[in-house]
Formats: C-alpha cells, structure tokens, sequence
C-alpha cells in the first residue's frame, strides 16, 4: 500500500468516529448525572481499641510484672567437659 492509501484509511476511520454519536446514558448508568449516588457506610473507627488491641495491653502489663521463674541453665554437653573455660 502507498501512504496516500494508509491516510486515505486513517482519516475515514477517525472521520467516521467522529461523527457516531453516543447512547444516551440512563439513570442505571453510573456515568450519568441523574445516577443516584452510592450510600456509604460509615467507617469504623480505625484508631479505637478492638479485641485484639485489648488482649495485646494484657500481654505487655503481664510482662511488667516479675516472673518467679528461674532463668534455664545451659546445657553442658560430654565434649566440652574437659575444656576449662577461662
């Protein structure tokens, strides 16, 4: 094909679209002006304390608090038995 047919072709496409009129838009279509706008709902509150923030503060004020457990000793094992350390 030689240009003067591909801008031949060109033209007539974006000529034709040019010309093609649109559907009118229903009140079903959200793109229309008369669409009824969507009802939100409101957000909860994302700053407010949930059950789980709730059970997180239990955990952290449980480890204030002293632990009468004893601190585990390390194990030795046969192989270090006769090393001295310094």
């Amino acid at each position: 094909m030689n240009r003067r047919s591909v801008v031949l072709i060109v033209a007539g496409v974006l000529a034709g679209c040019a010309t093609a009129h649109s559907p009118p838009l229903t009140a079903d279509n959200p793109a229309s002006s008369s669409a009824p706008e969507v009802i939100e709902q409101p957000l909860r509150n994302a700053l407010g304390v949930d059950d789980l923030t709730r059970k997180t503060c239990q955990i952290f004020a449980q480890g204030d608090k002293p632990q009468d457990q004893p601190s585990p000793q390390p194990k030795q094992t046969d192989q270090m038995s006769g090393v001295k350390m310094p």
